[in-house]
């Protein structure tokens, strides 16, 4: 069986097994032949299926307490058979924190809230669970039942501060803050920060308590903590885990794809995301909606293109069955993984556009501990450069202090509270010192202004904008930059016929380097109603500033690029974007337009013999002017890769 590092495509089973959703015996409509013929069929690398959702009750005849009332058949058994015959890696789904059988017969093992009252799902991280539940249920999966690894659900993103007494008075002990009895529930509480913080550490502990009690009693069992050390969490990796991963939002995954698959990209670890292969019910829809292939490949291009590994989520049936039709029809996204493997799979980005996710930020501004709420602002800026043609990657303060000057541009997005000092202080010196910076946001720019970038902004009461003067588009709420050795290269307006115009976006130098500055919330603007203006704005600063490796010159459509080096051959990952991603009005999609005409080009330094379009292996031409090879790619359907063969 391949280790989690080999492995490029799986699929993902779970039904969160419990006696109310159960119509009989758990394994009742379970039979052999399926299990096989999804190993031969789909050919997957893994298969990861459910054990333990978060209501609690295992879905195989567990000895650890929370086996489910009834089995036809011992389910986890057969997986393990059938899949090691295969030749096919057998992962457990498990939901770690988030258990709900566990708080119900548990009540003290629950967190508790600032204001007394208990969770209902979430267990505490400094409690019993793991060592009473947690562990000794993984340590029988690896033990017993063979199985080669855990993705542990509903944990970082199921976590939640615990006010607790044990928690408090730890929290006083370790830090040395005595509370006096006021708890800080509430942003603006005093130690409020600092109490989430050791919460969040917690967490940490948790996790790295886990991870090695199995390793130590099971060395070739492999974890990972759904969510941890990814977009939700871009911090260093504290913990021994095995690989990276997590599922993407379902209502719009492929927006989510291009920002998640980037944020956990710059751990340098392995990795993969999974994607559901339906829209979930809710208000609108009366039931899941299974997505078409096309929009399954679509997603999965956004996530390999990146040098990760991709699998798709299928519910089973309440008994654990597999549901063989939505299998079945994954076969065309099966061959499209396979064609593309070899020029993608564990490349690495070439340093281009970078988009700084702050942890400082993102930890000040998360609800919960370790949340997605209000990563609009930073998905929607990903999207914006993705659109924009711009090879981009994301990267957080610990994978770029000390590093600034590896990346020829660096981005700060619209911030919520701001950024450390120190922070602020290496990314001024980094354009100080001939770097290229781009802020983007009033408070980003309001936050550098007061750090000496050499600009002044000014609230600025103008709904439009425009580059030339003949185009406008609509903004909300910006500022005016302003220097006197500025460039600008956008400015606002407050009609369209006025020739009182002040300048939005402006292009600044600063010592040996230049500072681009946006007066306005592009990223959040972006992802909430999206013009092709701010693809125009994006290009224009990113022309200003640096000239790409490669870049996108124009196209008909929307196409994503991404400079990837694999094993010392460069490959320009091209991705169509086209498509309804965020509107509830498209659930799912079959008919993707292809994107034509694009004509990229590429820095003559890459001193390219042939470029080979893949995986169809056919050569295209080009020529050299100007400093560039210009070529052009007719035709993408989903995702092509142009390999740059050098001699």
């Amino acid at each position: 069986m391949k280790k989690r590092s080999e492995s490029f495509f799986g699929l993902h089973f779970d039904f969160h097994a419990s006696p109310e959703n159960a119509p009989g015996p758990i394994g009742k409509t379970l039979r052999e032949e399926d299990i096989r013929e999804i190993c031969r069929l789909i050919r997957p690398d893994f298969l990861q299926i459910d054990c333990k959702g978060h209501p609690g009750w295992a879905s195989y005849p567990s000895g650890c307490g929370n086996a489910m009332p009834e089995f036809a058949l011992d389910t986890l058994e057969l997986w393990r058979r059938v899949t090691r015959e295969e030749g096919v890696a057998l992962y457990m789904h498990y939901s770690g924190v988030w258990d709900f059988k566990y708080c119900r017969e548990n009540p003290s093992e629950r967190v508790m809230r600032a204001d007394g009252s208990f969770s209902d799902s979430a267990t505490r991280t400094n409690g019993r669970y793991a060592d009473e539940l947690l562990i000794p249920q993984l340590s029988e999966l690896a033990g017993k039942y063979g199985a080669d690894g855990v993705w542990v659900d509903g944990d970082c993103w199921g976590s939640e501060a615990d006010f607790h007494p044990e928690t408090v008075a730890a929290f006083e002990k370790e830090t040395g803050i005595k509370l006096e009895g006021k708890l800080p529930a509430k942003r603006g509480d005093p130690h409020f920060e600092d109490y989430r913080e050791f919460c969040r550490e917690l967490f940490r502990r948790y996790v790295r308590h886990y991870v090695d009690t199995l390793h130590a009693e099971h060395p070739n069992f492999q974890v990972a903590s759904n969510w941890a050390f990814s977009d939700h969490m871009p911090e260093p990796v504290t913990a021994k885990v095995d690989f990276i991963s997590g599922d993407l939002n379902p209502w719009d995954s492929f927006d989510s794809a291009r920002y998640a698959a980037r944020a956990i990209a710059q751990q340098g670890m392995t990795w993969d995301l999974m994607s559901w292969n339906f829209r979930a019910q809710n208000s609108i829809l009366p039931a899941h909606a299974p997505k078409n292939p096309v929009q399954i490949m679509q997603e999965a291009a956004a996530v390999i293109s990146l040098g990760g590994g991709f699998q798709n989520y299928i519910t089973q049936y309440p008994d654990g069955a597999p549901r063989m039709d939505e299998i079945r029809r994954m076969k065309p996204v099966a061959d499209f993984m396979r064609a593309r493997q070899d020029f993608c799979f564990r490349g690495r980005a070439v340093h281009q556009a970078a988009i700084l996710l702050s942890t400082y930020d993102r930890h000040r501004e998360s609800g919960s501990l370790f949340s997605r709420n209000g990563c609009e602002k930073i998905m929607g800026l990903t999207s914006l450069f993705c659109d924009a043609g711009q090879s981009t990657e994301i990267v957080s303060e610990h994978t770029i202090s000390g590093k600034c000057a590896d990346y020829p541009l660096i981005v700060v997005p619209e911030l919520f509270e701001g950024l450390a000092e120190e922070t602020v202080s290496e990314l001024l010196a980094y354009a100080f010192g001939g770097g290229n910076l781009m802020l983007a946001g009033k408070n980003t720019c309001r936050l550098f202004e007061k750090h000496g970038a050499g600009f002044t902004t000014a609230a600025a009461d103008c709904p439009f904008f425009t580059l030339d003067g003949e185009e406008f588009g609509a903004v909300s709420g910006p500022v005016s930059v302003q220097a006197e050795n500025a460039a600008p290269y956008a400015w606002l307006c407050s009609s369209q016929r006025s020739e009182d115009r002040l300048p939005f976006a402006a292009l600044i130098p600063f010592g040996k380097g230049k500072i681009a500055a946006v007066g306005a919330d592009l990223g959040s603007s972006y992802q909430k109603c999206s013009q092709y203006l701010f693809r125009r704005l994006v290009r224009a600063a990113s022309d200003s500033l640096y000239a790409p490796v490669a870049r996108i010159e124009s196209s008909l459509g929307l196409a994503e690029l991404t400079v990837l080096s694999k094993d010392g051959r460069l490959m320009i990952q091209l991705v169509n974007s086209n498509g309804n991603h965020t509107g509830t009005a498209s659930a799912t999609e079959d008919n993707l337009p292809p994107v034509c005409d694009i004509l990229l080009s590429l820095d003559a330094s890459t001193r390219p013999a042939k470029l080979i379009l893949r995986p169809e292996g056919r050569e295209l031409p080009f020529e050299v002017r100007g400093g560039r090879v210009y070529f052009t790619v007719d035709r993408l359907p989903i995702h092509s890769i142009v390999e740059v063969v050098t001699e």
